[in-house]
Parts: structure tokens; C-alpha cells; sequence
């Protein structure tokens, strides 16, 4: 009878210690933060760089529109080497801040590593515009693109007559490294944006 109670408390204890230990381990691996602050930051904390949050390459053109819609188009080489839009499109609509533009111009960017090339009534379809010179029309845009690894390149851009966007400068106008934060990076975008023409 005694040893019966003796293995009945000895497993009470240990079913309380563990309860206590996953409860422990569960507060320390939400940081302690409360579940209505979803995603809050922890005053004391600094926000480690994962390997999204890295440019390793890529290359995309951002467009606006009058109202400052954003409209991102990754490109990658064809099969002669040339820049061609892929149809991982993404529209950024107002009203949004740095950091977001900052955030979509790396998801842009990454989408270029598996991008195919998008045939021109595809890519017409998801610019919602009857051909190029329609979707072109008053959309100043920033082109951005990383080859080295190392640095992220920012240029804007001026329209030609014949609807041809090239670069303002020879040298990009704005280098960043490549583990920038989406609020720099949207910042220097939206810096650049006042210089095209």
C-alpha cells in the first residue's frame, strides 16, 4: 500500500515538472510577448538577418503611377543574354510605406533566382494594359539590380521618345549593401523617384 502511494506521488511530481518545464520553454520561445501583440517587438532585442532578408541577386524596374501605386516587374536573362520581364508582377498600391515598398522590392528581387520569361501577351494581361507604350504612359521608374553579391545598385531613369527607359547616370546613384532593411531600401527608391524624368 505504501509503495503503491509512493509511485502515484512520484508520478504526480513528475507529471507536474514537466508540465512546468514545457510551460517555461513555451514563454521563452514566444520571447513573453502576449498573443494580442502579434509579431511586436521586445524593447532589448535585435532582429537577426535571415536569409530572406538578404539581396544575393536579381533585377527589377519599379513603375509609379500618378498616385504613387507601385508596380514591380522582375526581369531575368533570356537565351541571348537580355533583360526579360518575368510574370511574377507585384502591385503595391497606395497607401504603403518604406518598409513595405522596401519588402516587395526584395520579394521581386528573390523571384528572379527561378523566373522565366513571360511572352509579351502575358505580360500585357497582368499589367492590365493593351501593350507597352499604354502601361508606360506617365510611369517614371527605378531600376534595381545586384550581380556581385555584394552591393544593390538603385538607378532612375529617363523616358525616351521612342517609350525606351535608360539609365539618368552612367553610375548607379545609389548603392546599398545586400542585407539593406526594407526601410532604407524603400527610402532610397522613393528618393530616387524625384530625380526621373
Amino acid at each position: 500500500m505504501d509503495t503503491t502511494y509512493a509511485r502515484y506521488l512520484l508520478l504526480v511530481i513528475l507529471v507536474t515538472a514537466a508540465t512546468a518545464a514545457l510551460g517555461t520553454l513555451l514563454y521563452i520561445s514566444t520571447g513573453g510577448r502576449k498573443s494580442g501583440k502579434k509579431g511586436a517587438a521586445v524593447s532589448g532585442r535585435t532582429k537577426k538577418v535571415g536569409p530572406q532578408d538578404v539581396i544575393d541577386s536579381g533585377n527589377v524596374s519599379v513603375f509609379f503611377d500618378r498616385y504613387r501605386n507601385a508596380v514591380l516587374i522582375p526581369y531575368v536573362p533570356d537565351l541571348f543574354g537580355s533583360g526579360k520581364a518575368t510574370a511574377d508582377i507585384i502591385w503595391l498600391d497606395m497607401p504603403y510605406n518604406a518598409d513595405d515598398l522596401g519588402r516587395a522590392v526584395k520579394s521581386a528581387m528573390a523571384s528572379c533566382r527561378n523566373g522565366k520569361p513571360a511572352d509579351s501577351a502575358t505580360l500585357m494581361r497582368l499589367l492590365r494594359a493593351p501593350d507597352w507604350k499604354g502601361f508606360s504612359k506617365g510611369r517614371p521608374s527605378i531600376s534595381i539590380y545586384c550581380r556581385d553579391r555584394r552591393n544593390v545598385m538603385l538607378h532612375s531613369t529617363a523616358k525616351t521618345q521612342e517609350g525606351v527607359y535608360v539609365y539618368i547616370t552612367k553610375n548607379p546613384e545609389i548603392c546599398l549593401p545586400t542585407d539593406v532593411s526594407n526601410a532604407k531600401l524603400g527610402e532610397s527608391v522613393l528618393e530616387l523617384l524625384k530625380r526621373c524624368r
